[in-house]
């Protein structure tokens, strides 16, 4: 499981709450790894008894005490250690409820698909533009300290993202244009079969 990394390595950035670290999660690597609050949570209380992460309390006058976790050096050296672990295998399984839909659509008018497909396509193409958006802001970032390629490396994740969008882009209008050739082709069989009558 790759959740307790990717925690170790945002703390690497600074100290963090687990609330911080959601924020983090929506404005950075969400769009390839995202977690509930509830499982960041979880897992500081884990890498801390691990003893990979140290927290302090913070008050908060009129509000709730801050919890911040930070990275300790056995952290680092975890998070060095897994990125250097080349695992079994690289890519993942695909669990994608479209394609499960797709899958199955013979049992949908082709017209209700071809609704889905095309939001499919629209919210991909708001994707594309959040993620050329990101790369602006990447290339407004101060560079850290001691961690001048970290631009370099997200924006490698980046053009991940954006290729993968492009290329759902690209299937969603083939599917679109398949499922209008189906269309037409039964209305033309269907006018045919009308006019024999």
């Amino acid at each position: 499981m790759s959740l307790p990394y990717a925690l170790l390595g945002l703390l690497t950035y600074k100290p963090m709450t687990g609330y911080d670290l959601k924020q983090y999660f929506e404005r950075s690597i969400n769009y390839f790894w995202s977690a509930h609050q509830s499982q960041i949570y979880r897992e500081l209380a884990a890498l801390e008894g691990k003893g990979f992460l140290d927290s302090r309390i913070e008050p908060q006058e009129g509000r709730p005490d801050r919890k911040v976790y930070s990275i300790t050096a056995a952290g680092e050296t975890e998070l060095r250690e897994w990125l250097k672990r080349f695992p079994q295998t690289l890519t993942t399984p695909v669990r994608d409820e479209l394609l499960l839909r797709v899958f199955f659509a013979s049992r949908l008018p082709p017209a209700e698909l071809k609704f889905q497909l095309q939001r499919y396509l629209r919210e991909k193409e708001e994707q594309v533009a959040s993620f050329r958006a990101v790369d602006r802001l990447i290339g407004e970032h101060p560079e850290i300290p001691g961690r001048q390629d970290e631009g370099f490396y997200w924006r490698l994740t980046l053009k991940y993202g954006i290729a993968h969008a492009k290329a759902s882009i690209e299937w969603a209008g083939e599917c679109i244009r398949d499922i209008e050739e189906k269309e037409d082709l039964q209305e033309t069989g269907d006018h045919e079969r009308s006019r024999e009558l």
